[in-house]
């Protein structure tokens, strides 16, 4: 792996009144969207971006290749000398990590990449921050005495439940290779805050969307095969249930978390949406029955089908978001159903348009 990234100033004459926040993971979903809304409501802060992939830059992050506030470097989390040069050149004072490998079926089938990168990954951001902001255990260098870890998770840590809702007090109890690291990976953050004194904060996240979403994720799945008259898939009778988050809504509660919440803590978002999964679809072809109508109801395109090596029993993930709202005043404001026609919009405005061209 290149240890050689390639280094150039950014704001080099305002550095001593910016903040210079390290976003990990900033090509993804969850990261451009972060980074895109923290430069546009904090103008003292200052972003360094790093991804693995360099290709396909998101259309949110385009625009801001001119930004003298913004840079970014095709990092892999996995190269702990990568990562350490980027502390060491920018002097970066915050982490806001997103980096992570997320799919369950990927790590079931590649479970070594998930380990890795989720957790031995997430361990190389910890150190270099550790290195970079402290003398010592609990002596933070005095420059950075208000720095700050924020980790983003997943509520999956906690494994699936037959009712009610988990919240932060749960065992974790994940189910799968992807789980499993992330779980890690939230331990790996928690010791390090309890052994050396870094100013961590953990935001575990249900199922996020909306626009902008990368084309593999379900929802998107769904819409282009329903945009397409394309025969739906809904596997093992669509009984699953997950909570869903509408991506303006996390967007709020990781600034809210990032900016207020209390050193050490774990808070849970979740957008009080748990649905099956074929309530799922059903809910995107009445919403598209509505507003871009076909000949036939988009419902006549859902098929049932087996996952490959037969049926599993379904899984149902809901979780409790009292503690963020209890404690920091946050509560989601986007209801599933006005996401999904924003999602929806968007989706067809990117589809009319490649027409056009």
């Amino acid at each position: 792996m290149r240890t050689d990234v390639g280094f150039k100033p950014i704001g080099e004459e305002e550095k001593p009144i910016m903040r210079t926040i390290l976003v990990t993971g900033g090509h993804g979903f969850l990261g451009s969207r972060f980074i895109h809304e923290l430069l546009i409501k904090y103008p003292a802060y200052q972003v360094v971006a790093i991804d693995e992939e360099a290709d396909n830059v998101p259309e949110l992050l385009r625009p801001l290749a001119a930004c003298n506030r913004y840079a970014f470097h095709q990092v892999d989390i996995r190269n702990s000398d990568a990562v350490a040069q980027l502390f060491e050149h920018y002097e970066i004072s915050d982490v806001a990590h997103f980096a992570a490998k997320t799919h369950v079926g990927e790590s079931m089938r590649n479970p070594g990449i998930f380990a890795e990168t989720n957790v031995l990954g997430t361990f190389h951001v910890l150190d270099a921050a550790r290195k970079q902001w402290m003398d010592g255990p609990f002596e933070m260098k005095p420059r950075y005495a208000g720095s700050r870890f924020l980790h983003i998770s997943t509520d999956q840590v906690y494994g699936p439940r037959a009712d009610g809702f988990a919240d932060e007090t749960l065992k974790y109890d994940p189910i799968s290779p992807y789980a499993a690291s992330k779980a890690s990976s939230d331990l790996m953050v928690t010791g390090f805050h309890e052994s050396y004194g870094i100013d961590t904060v953990i935001l575990q996240a249900s199922n996020v969307f909306g626009p902008h979403q990368q084309d593999d994720k379900l929802i998107p799945i769904i819409l282009q095969k329903a945009l397409s008259g394309s025969i739906i898939p809904v596997y093992s009778g669509g009984e699953d249930v997950h909570d869903w988050l509408y991506i303006d809504d996390f967007w709020r509660a990781a600034d809210t978390v990032f900016h207020l919440g209390d050193a050490g803590e774990t808070y849970l978002a979740g957008g009080e949406a748990p649905l099956k999964t074929l309530e799922i679809v059903e809910r995107i072809c009445a919403s598209l029955d509505r507003h871009f109508p076909g000949n036939d109801s988009y419902q006549h395109y859902i098929r049932f089908v087996e996952q490959a090596g037969g049926a599993k029993a379904p899984h149902r993930f809901a979780v409790s978001a009292d503690k963020l709202k209890l404690k920091l005043d946050f509560v989601p404001e986007t209801h599933f159903d006005q996401g999904i026609k924003e999602t929806i919009d968007w989706t067809l405005s990117k589809k009319r348009l490649w027409e056009v061209v």
